[in-house]
């Protein structure tokens, strides 16, 4: 049965038998030739040719039948790599979004567990020296402005930093390079 440039019915099973089997093994070759993965191109020609089974009754080859099959493959592997390339991006995307997701997360974490270790060890610190500490860190007074409220010098205020700080040092030795790095990271993401 020789099908090159006739019209071609495809009403009939054994039509579309010869054609499976006789251009089946070139259109895989041809499809992977796109694909660049056997299993997609045997799907793309078993879809070719199930479209022809499925609408035999409406389709008639009226040119080269090769051509016909080659371009149908070809229209299906295209589709199939614009496909591909989507799903690849939004791929990408969701594991951006993913490891967005986990850094803000982890960033999260280890933000509260600073925070509870600075708090924790600001409460270890002598009264007069957490004081002195509070109001300079967060209250944001100057240190002659804390020597006046406390009535004490500035030199006292002065020596009680410096004494917090050291403290402070010595109970978050092993967290001090956590939070160096973790400051660090927030500058460069401000940037």
């Amino acid at each position: 049965m020789e099908l090159i440039c006739a019209k071609v019915e495809l009403t009939d099973k054994e039509t579309h038998e010869y054609l499976f089997r006789a251009w089946y093994e070139p259109l895989c070759k041809y499809a992977y030739s796109i694909l660049k993965d056997q299993f997609e191109a045997e799907d793309a020609v078993q879809k070719v040719f199930l479209r022809l089974w499925d609408d035999r009754h409406n389709t008639s080859i009226t040119t080269s039948v090769k051509s016909y099959l080659y371009m149908a493959v070809h229209n299906i592997c295209l589709n199939r790599v614009k496909q591909l390339k989507i799903q690849q991006k939004h791929n990408q995307q969701f594991a951006i979004e993913g490891q967005i997701v986990h850094n803000e997360v982890y960033e999260g974490i280890v933000e509260k567990e600073l925070n509870y270790k600075i708090k924790l060890a600001i409460g270890q610190l002598p009264p007069k020296c957490r004081a002195v500490f509070e109001l300079s860190r967060f209250e944001m007074m100057s240190y002659k402005e804390i020597a006046q409220q406390l009535e004490i010098s500035p030199n006292t205020v002065e020596n009680q930093i410096a004494k917090a700080l050291k403290l402070l040092r010595e109970n978050l030795r092993e967290f001090i390079s956590v939070i160096v790095l973790y400051y660090l990271i927030r500058l460069i993401e401000l940037w």
